[in-house]
């Protein structure tokens, strides 16, 4: 797990039987280290899984800091998973995908803005002042 994901091992995942345990055993221990894919194939598919299932909150930043962390994709490819991404899972989960990347890199981005725009907690200019707006 520790090398997977590119940190400690959280304590929890010492209780025997509990989910960590499991996830410890099944997925990072067996899973991850089967024939066939490499480590950077695996990250792969579990980032487009993950991005499609809109796990954009904890799970995805976590496997995209372990896969920039590990050396196993860089920035731009994740970049340019989010345009996979869009085409074929759709726009919103490509979008959530990529602030995600913003997430774990520690980036600021306009995501942040439409965030706050969504709670209402924006401010904004004059609606229909700014050309892009009005489109």
């Amino acid at each position: 797990m520790a090398e997977v994901m590119q940190c400690p091992v959280p304590e929890f995942v010492s209780e025997p039987g509990s989910l960590g345990d499991l996830a410890g055993r099944h997925i990072f221990a067996g899973l991850w280290d089967r024939p066939g894919l490499s480590r950077r194939e695996r990250r792969l598919v579990t980032l487009a899984v993950l991005a499609v299932l809109g796990q954009d909150r904890l799970h995805a930043p976590l496997h995209i800091k372990a896969a920039l962390d590990s050396g196993d994709l860089t920035e731009a490819e994740l970049r340019e998973t989010a345009v996979q991404i869009a085409y074929y899972a759709g726009w919103p989960l490509a979008t959530s995908f990529d602030a995600a990347v913003d997430t774990a890199t520690g980036r600021r981005s306009g995501y942040d803005q439409v965030s706050a725009l969504a709670s209402g907690t924006a401010r904004s200019a004059t609606p229909g002042t700014d050309k892009e707006e009005q489109r």
